[in-house]
């Protein structure tokens, strides 16, 4: 049996995976992170400007951890020969995989669909980014149609007139159009009724032309068409449709939930497979408190540690931890009027205004960063489980056999 172990995907949760087994493992042991880059997309922030910095290059902590980086595409997994194949011909055989290949926008099934942009990753943000220097420089008030007004479609549609101001045309930002659409009859439904009376105040500041309960039946880049026969011109339409598993999560034998993710074990295994370990946005479990994780960074650092210290522990024949999950906050920007940060899956509102955004920012600029200036030793410690674990004492012995 192979004593290698291969994590699939560089994102949060492939990361701290990686990391989290090569704390755990032996020394003899390799552990293997397999991605197309050894760069990660800091992906919550990409509603933001300067979308093209927005990427970092994890090469060095790898190296100075002793995870061997080994460029590719997964393509294939075979889980009974225990073998990964990347960009259909490279087979890199494992004693244990973690699989956390993230997730992909759910572009709808319309006519048109594909032309339309998106800020799902950094190459089509950095592509979105200049659609929006260009029709900065050639029109007067530029027409922005967003489509989804959830987490992402809001916290995009806020920033939208400091980026087209960014861009060097404060005048155009303040006559700029900017046009929401969703199906929901409610802004923002997945996130409660908690923070949505203050959502609906920034948007209301913020001057948006926000369309519920309307229907888009074909889109383009320039234009949106709507069920009541009305197409809206655009100069751009841009995607935030929510979130899948990523394609490659249909290679992991076993049931999937209703966004594709793999439905694993409390140790983030998959039970159709033993040696098959799932982390982040391809992960479906309950974190401990009677909720399923969501496709969040927040939710996917904390499975990727605990998919890779199992992934270890399995592999050396020391008992699995049952995963747990820190306390459920959310974190929501709301441009020019601040933003909101609520605690718990009743998402009670705690903080708002300017107070809520240094929050904000510092989660997403500093913290769920990788410590890049930390030595081997503190970045293996920060790979722990225990914290979360300590939390909830009465899960410790809560051993998988």
């Amino acid at each position: 049996m192979s004593s290698r172990i291969v994590v699939v995907g560089g994102g949060f949760a492939g990361f701290w995976a990686a990391v989290a087994a090569r704390r755990v493992a032996p020394a003899e042991f390799d552990v293997v992170m397999a991605s197309r880059q050894a760069t990660q997309q800091m992906r919550p922030r990409l509603y933001e400007a300067n979308p093209e910095s927005l990427q970092i290059d994890l090469s060095p902590i790898l190296q100075k951890i002793g995870i061997e980086f080994v460029p590719g595409e997964a393509t294939a997994l075979d889980h009974i020969a225990r073998k990964l194949v990347l960009d259909h011909k490279k087979e890199l055989e494992y004693g244990r995989v973690v699989v956390a290949t993230g997730s992909a926008l759910r572009r709808p099934l319309l006519p048109g669909a594909d032309e339309a942009y998106s800020i799902d990753t950094v190459a089509e943000a950095i592509s979105f980014d200049k659609r929006l220097a260009e029709i900065t420089r050639n029109s007067g008030a530029p027409t922005l149609a967003v489509v989804g007004a959830g987490f992402t479609g809001v916290e995009l549609t806020l920033e939208l007139r400091d980026r087209i101001a960014h861009h060097g045309a404060p005048g155009a930002a303040e006559h700029a159009r900017i046009l929401p659409f969703d199906a929901a009859d409610v802004v923002g439904r997945e996130l409660g009724a908690g923070p949505r009376p203050v959502i609906e105040a920034a948007l209301a500041e913020a001057r948006v032309e926000l369309r519920l309960a309307v229907s888009v039946t074909a889109l383009a880049r320039d234009s949106v068409l709507l069920s009541d026969g009305q197409t809206i011109s655009a100069d751009a339409v841009v995607l935030t449709t929510g979130m899948a598993a990523a394609e490659f999560a249909r290679n992991i034998p076993g049931e999937r939930d209703r966004l594709g993710r793999i439905v694993v074990d409390r140790s983030l295994r998959t039970p159709a497979s033993a040696a098959i370990f799932v982390a982040g946005d391809a992960a479906a479990v309950d974190g401990g408190d009677g909720h399923l994780v969501l496709q969040s960074c927040q939710h996917a650092l904390q499975l990727g540690r605990f998919a890779g210290e199992n992934a270890a522990r399995d592999l050396i024949g020391v008992p699995t931890i049952p995963y747990v999950q820190p306390p459920y906050v959310t974190r929501f920007d709301l441009g020019r009027s601040g933003a909101v940060f609520t605690r718990g899956w009743e998402r009670t509102v705690e903080l708002t205004g300017a107070e809520a955004k240094a929050v904000k920012r510092r989660i997403n600029r500093e913290i769920i960063y990788p410590p890049f200036d930390a030595t081997r030793e503190e970045l293996l410690a920060l790979s722990s489980v225990e914290p979360a674990l300590q939390r909830r004492p009465t899960l410790k012995s809560q051993r998988s056999p």
